[in-house]
């Protein structure tokens, strides 16, 4: 069985930061202002997603 492809972690990274993170700002406002805190909270993730998956990058054979 392959495993991902190296390239694609940061992809995937930035891809499910972004989500968990429009999900915690919009589960996590409760009603006050979602949209707003989901879109800023999607921002951080996705930038956290980016860097663990760049570092998941870097640290693969």
């Amino acid at each position: 069985m392959m495993g991902m492809n190296r390239t694609r972690w940061p992809v995937a990274g930035l891809v499910l930061g972004a989500a968990a993170g429009c999900a915690w700002g919009w589960f996590g406002a409760d009603g006050y202002e979602a949209v707003d805190s989901a879109v800023g909270t999607a921002l951080l993730g996705a930038l956290a997603g980016l860097l663990i998956g760049a570092i998941a990058y870097r640290k693969r054979p």
